[in-house]
């Protein structure tokens, strides 16, 4: 900072002048004043920085300045914008009779007192309250010594827990922690708030209880999950976050008394960000709009490492003491951030906690064309984002899409990723359903959702192919007969989207049909209770009800 830099105070009482105005006489001893001098005791004195024995009293990183605040007299509140400085910092200051050749002339003892009554780091600079005893303006040279301490990085212990049929090792774990900690105490941009916090994995990775499923398709499996101790618990996939969804990779409350949270394994140069935006629920944080860059966005990204000043202080407390609702799908995002004009750049990114209704509803028939196109021609080519594109089809509500759906579900590739795209597609075919009217769609949905036989051969090829992964993993494959019953669960769902008298009644016989599967008739009592909402009040305020954590008609 430049010694001619003058900056404006904040207060001027009474009997203060302006900054820059001219200094008057020097001001002379009139009074016999005692002097005593003494000799510093060399021995005695300690080093501030670098290598020193005793250790230095002070650590971090420090800074000296002189100041000329031109001429002043009275009591004044001097504010000082210094980016270097902030809350934390320590900040000592001394001030007296400025010679008139400069700062670098130094500083003299005449007749006037100066002192220092408050100093006051905060961010961006440092304020001090200070009193000239004299009656006009006299030149005031203040001296600031500023040390900033190292910042504390606060640790936090997480417990990782996984399915059995996932795959991920100490090794894994500890470097998505590492990237967690990363994100946040890098400041990448202006906008961006360092956080000192880090995070260790509490003791090896754990194998999630027999009872909690690889797939979380409804509120009871939720449920167990989160009953299932603490931690981060890494699951085979989500539908299920406040509501059934088709393209979720991570839930967790918006507030937690502890770390407790759900994730499904993803690109790794962007685990981190995933774990520590579910995290950052548990902290309190909700999604924000202002910045597509935030960790708190709706959608991921490799670049999504932006906190702001309130997320940051949350991060630092931690999980708050009170247990929220999980945060569903991007509820304001239609309201707060239009969507993109191309519906292809908005199916390419995932959204954390599912496609949100209020966007994707807003694209029409051309654009569930563009889609269609994808889809069928070239699915290959977006496989990573057909769970998006099928959802979002959904949403749109379009009846051309019917049969490239169905197709789609019936069809025998079965990657990871495909599969995960057939349930999405099997849920969100009921809002495809509601807007259209289709009865195609109905019957696929009752077929799955009743038929255990054809639930298990569309499931079949996905079998073949989790078992060769496991074997190679290392970890447990689903059989037939439980990803059979996932997709009857997720059709099942698609019938209570639907809003359909029929569908609902086919749903109630599904509560206690004795050949159904048994997590299909589980689903059924939350199927039922959605299928009442959405037709009491329709698929829109349906959707608005479940970003509000509000289900029950």
């Amino acid at each position: 900072m430049s010694n001619n830099q003058i900056q404006t105070p904040g207060l001027l009482p009474t009997g203060g002048s302006m900054e820059g105005a001219a200094a008057g006489a020097p001001s002379v001893v009139t009074d016999p004043v005692t002097v005593v001098v003494q000799e510093a005791l060399l021995a005695e004195v300690q080093p501030l920085f670098g290598p020193a024995s005793p250790q230095p009293e002070l650590s971090g990183t420090g800074f000296t300045y002189r100041h000329n605040w031109g001429g002043r007299h009275g009591q004044l509140r001097l504010q000082l914008n210094w980016a270097d400085v902030n809350p934390r910092s320590r900040v000592f200051v001394s001030i007296a009779e400025g010679n008139g050749f400069g700062p670098d002339a130094g500083k003299f003892i005449g007749g006037a007192r100066y002192t220092v009554h408050n100093v006051a780091p905060r961010p961006g600079g440092v304020d001090i309250w200070v009193n000239i005893e004299w009656p006009s303006d006299i030149l005031l040279y203040a001296d600031y010594l500023v040390v900033n301490p190292p910042a504390t990085i606060r640790t936090v212990q997480v417990t990782v827990q996984r399915h059995s049929s996932v795959a991920l090792s100490d090794a894994d774990a500890d470097r998505i922690l590492n990237d967690m900690g990363t994100v946040l105490q890098s400041g990448d941009s202006p906008a961006d708030t360092p956080t000192a916090v880090r995070f260790v994995r509490n003791g090896p990775v754990q194998v999630l209880p027999a009872n909690v499923a690889g797939t979380i398709q409804t509120e009871a499996q939720w449920n167990t999950l989160m009953s299932a101790g603490t931690g981060v618990k890494v699951v085979g996939a989500i539908q299920w976050c406040g509501g059934p969804g088709g393209s979720i990779i991570g839930c967790a409350p918006v507030g937690n008394p502890t770390v407790n949270l759900a994730v499904v394994r993803f690109t790794a140069n962007q685990e981190g960000i995933l774990w520590v935006h579910e995290y950052g629920h548990n902290a309190g944080n909700p999604h924000r709009t202002d910045d597509t860059r935030a960790i708190m966005y709706p959608s991921i990204g490799p670049d999504h490492n932006v906190v702001n000043a309130t997320e940051s202080g949350r991060y630092l407390s931690g999980p708050v003491a009170v247990t929220g609702a999980v945060m569903a799908a991007a509820c304001s995002l239609g309201v707060a951030v239009q969507p993109p004009k191309d519906v292809r750049e908005f199916v390419s990114q995932h959204w954390i906690q599912g496609i949100p209704y209020q966007a994707a509803s807003q694209y029409t028939e051309e654009d569930a064309k563009l889609l269609l196109e994808w889809l069928v021609k070239e699915p290959e080519k977006h496989e990573e984002f057909l769970p998006e594109i099928v959802t979002t089809l959904g949403f749109i509500g379009s009846e051309a899409a019917v049969k490239p759906l169905i197709d789609f579900v019936q069809q025998p590739r079965a990657t990871r990723a495909i599969f995960k795209a057939k349930h999405a597609a099997l849920i969100h075919l009921g809002d495809l359903a509601n807007k259209s009217g289709s009865k195609d769609a109905l019957e696929f949905l009752t077929k799955v959702a009743t038929d255990k036989e054809a639930a298990k051969s569309m499931a079949g090829p996905r079998a073949v192919i989790a078992a060769a992964e496991a074997a190679v993993a290392g970890v447990v494959a689903p059989t037939v007969e439980v990803l059979g019953a996932e997709l009857a669960v997720s059709a099942t769902f698609g019938l209570a989207l639907a809003g359909t008298a029929e569908a609902e009644g086919t749903i109630q016989r599904l509560a206690t049909a004795p050949d159904a599967f048994a997590s299909v008739k589980e689903a059924a009592v939350e199927a039922a209770q959605i299928a009442g909402t959405v037709r009491a009040r329709g698929q829109k305020e349906y959707y608005l009800m479940k970003c509000e954590g509000k289900q029950q008609p």
